[in-house]
């Protein structure tokens, strides 16, 4: 599994993790001022990315990210991944691409992609 792999899985773990552990966690895979977007939103630095994540837990309890696929070059990656509900199905599909510094995700734009 490539580094990049493992650092997109981390960050995914992140989405879903325990409320008290997830800025630990979220610090370990983004620079202070990750700068993150979606369709919804727009958020900078790891106390509104956290904000955001908490969130999203609330709003799908027992949903959490896959990572199915990264693709990665010249400081810049792009994973493709599956929102699963809690019955372990798939509940939505995307794409992520992120611009890295010192080994971190440091800019993260997702796109959904339609059912």
């Amino acid at each position: 599994m490539s580094d990049q792999q493992q650092l997109w899985e981390k960050y995914a773990a992140c989405w879903s993790a325990d409320p008290a552990l997830r800025r630990a966690a979220l610090g370990a895979v983004a620079v202070d001022d990750v700068s993150y977007r979606d369709p919804g939103t727009e958020v900078a630095g790891l106390a509104e990315l956290d904000a955001y994540m908490n969130g999203f837990a609330g709003a799908f309890p027992g949903h959490s990210f896959r990572i199915d696929e990264v693709f990665d070059h010249h400081g810049r990656s792009l994973a493709r991944w599956t929102q699963v509900g809690a019955d372990g199905g798939a509940f939505m599909a995307g794409v992520s691409s992120a611009v890295h510094r010192d080994g971190l995700l440091a800019d993260v734009t997702g796109f959904f992609l339609p059912a």
